[in-house]
């Protein structure tokens, strides 16, 4: 074995290993405090660019998730108003059955109908008020195929996938064709009986439409939910730390900076050895 002094190749060898000993350690206290694998570009470039695509479908997931719950709730204010104004039709309509009876006089009559064109003016009112977040929803605004309420409940932009159009029913006086109703004597009474059930029928159609609304929302939910699940895991499988293997690489590493700090002491000692030679 040769002896040198001037160029210690023993210790500047130590001292390299110790140097790659030192970047695993500072890895694996990186991972180790983050809880991630991927803490830059330079961990895994390849893994990166997949695991933020990634995170950005999860992202958006959650939101469609919140857009969803939203809808649901929209429908459930728009379907709970229209029971509101199930029970006034069913007053009306008794109102109208009781006009019509021969039994009563004019100034009867007179007094019923004043109820009656009260509850025709609250269902208008009531139509008219109902809204979500400031938007009226049973009051012919969204009664047709080109002003519907949009539902994005999906994370790209694709028609009927991602997202879709309803349509509610005007609920107003006007819309269900009782605005002009009157139970005034028994000809007009017997005719609002007629009228009324139909609007009945338009309102209880629109009822079940909603409910066949918030079933489908609610359908949409579970599966958003299942979607976002499998894709946080696989998110989380490329991008976050296992911290068995990193506690077991932080543990070899500190070794390992033990032992490389005490052979380069000892590769430091041999330019001392080669000077005790000399004498």
């Amino acid at each position: 074995m040769s002896m040198r002094i001037n160029h210690n190749i023993l210790a500047l060898t130590a001292h390299r290993n110790l140097m790659v000993t030192q970047r695993d350690l500072d890895q694996s206290l990186i991972r180790l405090s983050s809880g991630m694998r991927i803490n830059s570009a330079a961990d895994d470039p390849a893994g990166l660019a997949v695991s933020e695509k990634m995170r950005a479908q999860v992202s958006s997931m959650e939101q469609a998730l919140r857009n969803a719950s939203d809808d649901v709730n929209r429908i459930q204010t728009a379907e709970g108003a229209m029971g509101v104004i199930d029970e006034k039709l069913i007053r009306l309509r008794s109102l109208a059955v009781g006009a019509s009876n021969g039994a009563l006089t004019d100034g009867d009559r007179s007094l019923l109908d004043t109820e009656f064109q009260q509850l025709v003016s609250e269902i208008t009112r009531i139509a008219q008020v109902t809204n979500f977040n400031g938007l009226n929803l049973i009051d012919g605004t969204y009664s047709t195929g080109t002003t519907g309420i949009k539902f994005h409940i999906g994370i790209n932009n694709t028609s009927n996938q991602d997202f879709y159009y309803i349509n509610i029913g005007d609920m107003t006086a006007s819309g269900l064709g009782i605005s002009s109703l009157s139970v005034t004597n028994t000809a007009v009474a017997q005719a609002a009986i007629t009228t009324i059930d139909s609007a009945i029928t338009t309102k209880d159609t629109e009822r079940a439409k909603m409910g066949s609304y918030i079933n489908r929302m609610n359908n949409t939910i579970v599966n958003l939910e299942v979607g976002h699940e499998t894709l946080s895991a696989a998110e989380s499988s490329i991008r976050d730390a296992d911290y068995g293997l990193e506690m077991s690489n932080f543990v070899r590493a500190q070794l390992l900076m033990q032992t490389g700090i005490s052979m380069l002491a000892q590769a430091n000692s041999v330019p001392r050895m080669v000077a005790g030679v000399l004498g």
